[in-house]
């Protein structure tokens, strides 16, 4: 009898042992087949993780191009500036200089235009001077007034700027042919400011 129960036990474990692993077996199945579930989900979070953090390098590295590019033009346009503040100080220093010499030439050519006028002046003086004798000794002559070639007395006229001729004789009140007879000597094209001509009478 305990044979028969020892041997019936001994055939029974084996099997016992055979359910235990099926069962074991099933619930690892189980767990496996969940916890795979539950790893799918983190690793396709995972995944969708690395593939933004992809994304975002490749947008840093955009962004870090286009800021290198935007330095470089940057650089560009300061060296630009420079060059440009360095050509305006020259053109100013230039205007500069150039102002100061018009102004110093200007100077002069106003000092050289009051002495021309002031030697002009003495020089048609100076020969005023030497036309008076002589106009008065023919006035001594001829006991009358100086005689111009028409035969009538004279007075003297200066010229002005902006005189001729015909301006003239229209002035006094004689004629244009009695002026030219009464200055035959002188070029009415090329009549001087101070210079003295003859105006007849009428």
């Amino acid at each position: 009898m305990d044979d028969d129960e020892i041997q019936s036990s001994s055939s029974m474990l084996p099997i016992a042992i055979a359910i235990l692993a099926v069962v074991l077996g099933g619930a690892g199945l189980y767990f496996g087949l969940s916890a795979n579930q539950r790893i799918n989900p983190i690793d396709e979070s995972i995944s969708a993780r690395t593939t933004s953090l992809a994304e975002l390098e490749d947008q840093i590295s955009i962004f870090s191009a286009r800021f290198e590019e935007l330095s470089a033009k940057t650089d560009e346009l300061s060296s630009t500036l420079n060059r440009v503040k360095a050509y305006g100080n020259q053109s100013e220093q230039a205007i500069k200089k150039l102002a100061g010499e018009l102004n110093t030439n200007r100077k002069q050519i106003v000092k050289t235009a009051e002495k021309l006028n002031e030697l002009a002046a003495n020089g048609f003086r100076s020969a005023a001077a030497q036309a008076a004798p002589t106009a008065t000794a023919s006035n001594n002559n001829d006991s009358a007034s100086t005689a111009p070639a028409s035969g009538g007395s004279t007075t003297l006229y200066t010229i002005e700027s902006g005189d001729y001729f015909s301006k003239i004789a229209a002035k006094t009140g004689v004629s244009l042919q009695a002026l030219i007879d009464a200055n035959p000597g002188v070029d009415s094209r090329r009549l001087q400011i101070g210079q003295q001509i003859n105006i007849p009478s009428n």
